[in-house]
Order: structure tokens, then C-alpha cells, then sequence
């Protein structure tokens, strides 16, 4: 058992040795931006409604 687990690490070292980082990391960076953009274009979208239904939870609290 030990044995499998400990050539199961050399083999996932040895990829990552022969991976290329920097593919990588720009790749997790395109998708934090296309996230960013994506949610930003959201909430713009939905700032009427989301500012409609605050002030109505606002006014139901205060009983006005």
C-alpha cells in the first residue's frame, strides 16, 4: 500500500516537473478576469432590481 501511494506521488512530481507553469498560471489569470467581467456585467444588470427589492426590504422592516 505504502508503495502504491508513494509511486503515485513520484508519478504526480514528475508531471508537474514537465508541466509548464507559466501555461498555467496565465490560464487561472484569463479566468479570474472572464469571471470578474461576468459578474460585474451581472450585477449591472440587475442593479435596478436589486436596488428596488432592498428598498422594499427596508420598508417593510421599518413598517413604512
Amino acid at each position: 500500500m505504502f508503495d502504491a501511494l508513494w509511486f503515485r506521488l513520484l508519478g504526480w512530481g514528475e508531471r508537474v516537473r514537465r508541466e509548464e507553469r507559466g501555461d498555467s498560471l496565465v490560464n487561472w489569470v484569463v479566468l479570474a478576469v472572464g469571471l470578474a467581467a461576468a459578474a460585474a456585467a451581472v450585477v449591472g444588470l440587475l442593479r435596478p432590481a436589486i436596488t428596488d427589492a432592498g428598498q422594499k426590504i427596508v420598508n417593510f422592516i421599518s413598517g413604512g
